[in-house]
Order: structure tokens, then sequence, then C-alpha cells
């Protein structure tokens, strides 16, 4: 039987069609792709562009089913990499928080998406932390954001003092078993295949330049997801929103999918079935499905 995750070519690693660009955001260079963009600003106006956001300890390169759907819908669509992650900067950098990222993006959506490509606005989508930066984001510049889709995320990551304590060991021992945990994570990428995760891929990492998540952005990435918690300011949020979760996702239980339903007046929740976190991965034809019939009918 054919699983979805087989269904989509070309996967990450045979992608060839696309060019490399960096931005100046917030003194660090930060860096993009996109398709589908006009060189005519004034054409660029009349619409909405999509922006996917990565979680942590990955790249832009995760969602990257997504982004060949809307490349090959003919929707103008980026996706970025966060600080420390990907082919962006990661050294001579201090800060690799949460806030920081959220800083980021805000900045990436009004200087390149707004300002430099001229769109009127932004359908914001994130993925587990991505998905925290985007809820973030939206409470904080929403006349940029149109619509908001949330995929395998939170609000809020840990919820008592026992958790935050348990999270401070965990950051300790990823910081003395760094490799062995990056290594731990290949094995379990293996059920969807490795070419799904370019990481892997001698491709993406030679010359110098690598796709793999610096180690202080990884230590800082736990210990950022400790103190997360955005419950009251996304009570506020009035815009579109969706929330998609894989029914057997462990990382992000779709029990937080539901409290952030919750908050979110205007909000859907789909609960997928038969996938965990990796819902672009896993579910890609069913995800995509979802996102339309949001983005038509929302």
């Amino acid at each position: 039987m054919e699983r979805e995750s087989d269904t989509i070519h070309p996967n990450a690693s045979e992608f060839k069609d696309y060019v490399e660009n960096y931005a100046d955001i917030n003194g660090i260079q930060i860096y993009y792709e996109f398709k589908n963009i006009s060189p005519d600003v004034k054409e660029n106006e009349k619409q909405s562009a999509v922006l996917l956001v990565h979680g942590w300890t990955a790249n832009r390169l995760r969602l990257h089913p997504l982004y060949l759907h809307f490349m090959q819908k003919g929707t103008p669509v980026f996706r970025l990499d966060l600080r420390g992650n990907g082919w962006s900067q990661k050294e001579a950098i201090n800060d690799f928080s949460i806030q920081k990222m959220v800083e980021d993006v805000e900045q990436f959506i009004k200087q390149v998406i707004c300002e430099k490509y001229g769109f009127s606005s932004v359908i914001l989508i994130g993925h587990s932390m991505g998905g925290s930066i985007c809820q973030k984001v939206a409470t904080t510049i929403p006349s940029y954001i149109k619509k908001l889709i949330i995929m395998s995320s939170s609000a809020f990551w840990i919820g008592n003092i026992f958790g935050k304590l348990k999270l401070a060991l965990y950051a300790i021992y990823y910081r003395i078993n760094y490799w062995n945990r990056f290594n731990g994570k290949k094995q379990g990428h293996k059920q969807h295949g490795l070419d799904h995760f370019p990481m892997w891929s001698n491709k993406y990492n030679i010359g110098g330049r690598t796709l793999f998540t610096a180690r202080e952005a990884t230590i800082q990435g736990i210990k950022s997801l400790g103190s997360f918690d955005i419950r009251k300011e996304i009570k506020t949020l009035k815009i579109p929103t969706l929330i998609v979760v894989g029914a057997d996702d462990t990382d992000a239980p779709p029990m937080l999918s539901q409290k952030i339903h919750d908050l979110i007046t205007n909000s859907t929740l789909v609960i997928i079935p038969g996938v965990n976190h990796d819902v672009a991965i896993g579910k890609p034809i069913t995800l995509a499905k979802e996102i339309d019939n949001f983005l038509d009918n929302s």
C-alpha cells in the first residue's frame, strides 16, 4: 500500500529549482527562498503571500511538500531558515531565543515580503515551535496577517515547575550528548524515508555550510520552550486560524491543539488520523486538502 509520504516528488533532496537569497534582518543574515513572485510589485499588492516557518532543530526544507503544493498551484510562497538553523547565520549570535526568532519573522514579513516584494498581507504557516512563533507574530503584527495556520504546535509547552525542571535537565543532557541526539533523530526519520530530511544529505552539507542546527540554538531552543506561554495573548486574536495536528503526535499531543482552538475564537481544529508530529511529511495530500479548504472558505 502506497503511503502519502511516498507520493510527493521531487522530494526535498532531489529538488534543484531554487535561488539562494539572504536578507539582513535584525543585524543577522536570514536565508530564504520563494516561488511565484512577480517582478511587478503592483501585481503583488493584489495578493497575499504564504510564509512557511519550520520548527525546533529543523530548517526550511522540513515543510517541503507544502512548499511544492503552493508552488504548483501558482501561489506566492516564501520559506526561510530561522536564525541558527539551516543556511541562516549561526556564528556571532548570542541570542537564539524564541522571542528573537519572533522578532526576525516579524521583520522578514515587513521588510522582505511587504516592503521589498510589495505584498499587502501574509498567510502565516508554522510547524511545531514554528507554530508557536507564528501565534506570537499574529498577536504582535495582526494587520499583516490575513490567515494563520498552526501545525503540530502549542500555545505553551510546559505547564508546571516539575516540567520546567525536567526540561532544564534535558537541556543539560542535550548539550552533553548533542550528536548522539541528532543520530537518534536520524533513526526516527527512517520510517518516513531519509530523503524527506535533507539535513542527512551531503547535497546540502558541503563547502562549510550545513543544514544542521547550531549547538547553542538547539540548547536555547529547549530553554525557550520552557518559558513560552502566550495563552493570554491569543485570546484576543480575530484572524481566521486553522489548527492541524496528527492524531498520533506525541511531541505536541492533540490536547495542546485543542487548547489553542478553545482560546482562539475564530479557529478550526482538524485532527488527522494515522500520522505523528511530521504531518506535512506523513500526510502531505490530506494536509494540503485541509489547508486549501480553509483558505477557500474562511
